[in-house]
């Protein structure tokens, strides 16, 4: 594993180019992982240098699977871009804006939440209705392993679930729609939204590895250059670091990076 403060060379090289963006999730990224999502704080330093940045560069982001406007009251830094519920949402002129192809899935995922409604009997489990998608949380469980299989079964036989897209995050499971719109979608769309020519992606989960590929196929063209980071837990996925270029190590280090890139970000002519 390359780690980005041995490596801070090669990102100044990429900090020079402009227009530049820097794009992050949030929880457990920027805010530490909390036993419930209302629980979650993201640091005031992460918070305080990413404001910073957001005056020096093209576009600072976050990308979150929680909604969009929960995802900008919770970071609350002014000139960031917001982009909620895995890239269905969008934070733009004071209001959440949601992707037209997700309109349809609402009703489904209401339906998923109804069918599924059993599983909140078990402890420690809670069913996160998030409008377009739905997050199963086991964290709080006394027998993980034990809830993740009987969140899996339950969601085997519901059919409406069947019809999403499951992932496995950190003690929680996603339902998202199956529709070919994820966070590396969304990445995507802000290189070219923005004219990016540098960029960076920070992320800790399984659903940035989405992200993570999506900057790898950004670095294909002639005029972009970028590099994902992946932030180190005792809960983060093996696969997550097979698809990053550098890691750190949690919140702290990251408290670290943004305050290294916020004295080194170049000044505008």
């Amino acid at each position: 594993m390359a780690y980005t403060f041995n490596h801070l060379d090669l990102i100044q090289e990429v900090l020079r180019k402009s227009p530049f963006g820097l794009i992050t999730d949030v929880d457990g990224t920027i805010s530490q992982t909390a036993p419930t999502p209302q629980a979650a704080r993201v640091s005031p330093l992460c918070r305080r240098y990413l404001s910073i940045l957001s005056s020096h560069l093209a576009l600072v982001a976050a990308i979150s699977g929680r909604p969009t406007a929960q995802v900008r009251n919770m970071v609350g830094v002014d000139g960031m871009v917001y982009i909620g519920n895995h890239g269905l949402e969008r934070w733009a002129e004071n209001h959440a804006g949601l992707s037209n192809s997700a309109h349809d899935y609402s009703r489904a995922i209401k339906s998923v939440v109804e069918e599924l409604t059993p599983l909140r009997s078990i402890e420690g489990i809670s069913i996160e209705n998030k409008g377009v998608t739905v997050t199963i949380h086991y964290r709080l469980s006394p027998e993980p392993k034990v809830a993740e299989r009987e969140i899996l079964s339950a969601v085997a036989a519901s059919a409406q679930a069947r019809s999403l897209r499951i992932i496995k995050g950190k003690m929680a499971i996603d339902l998202l729609p199956s529709m070919e719109v994820h966070k590396g979608t969304a990445m995507l769309g802000l290189i070219q939204e923005y004219n990016l020519h540098g960029g960076i992606y920070l992320g800790d989960d399984l659903t940035d590895i989405d992200a993570f590929r999506a900057m790898h196929t950004a670095n294909r063209s002639p005029t972009f250059r970028g590099f994902t980071i992946g932030i180190l837990s005792s809960e983060m996925p093996e696969r997550l670091v097979a698809e990053v270029d550098f890691t750190l190590n949690g919140v702290s280090d990251v408290e670290r990076f943004l305050r290294w890139m916020s004295q080194n970000v170049p000044q505008p002519n």
